[in-house]
């Protein structure tokens, strides 16, 4: 279900896919396993990003599994499940993570 999703939104033409939950290490958090074979490119400096600002505030956060990457020119982000969790992941990455759409399109990094 959460490969069909994300290749139905890229198909779409959406710019960003942001998927919460599943990102930890129980038996049931599979997101990662799911989207990693679909991404095109990774971005690890969004992933180190989330999960740093995470762990300056709850040290468990050091077990995310969040990931980022690109699929064609569609954003997945795949953030934790809790609220807290989800909220201070966004707060860690926007709004510096939208240059990615302009990098994507072809602008420069100026």
């Amino acid at each position: 279900a959460i490969q069909n999703k994300v290749k139905t939104y890229k198909n779409q033409g959406i710019d960003m896919v942001i998927y919460t939950g599943g990102t930890g290490l129980s038996v049931r958090d599979i997101t990662p396993e799911a989207l990693l074979p679909l991404l095109d490119r990774r971005i690890p400096g969004i992933e180190e990003a989330i999960r740093n600002y995470g762990q300056q505030r709850m040290p468990f956060a050091m077990l995310s599994r969040s990931i980022a990457g690109t699929i064609n020119n569609t954003l997945v982000l795949a953030l934790p499940g809790s609220t807290n969790g989800a909220k201070e992941s966004m707060d860690a990455i926007f709004p510096s993570v939208l240059h990615v759409f302009r990098i994507l399109k072809g602008a420069r990094h100026d």
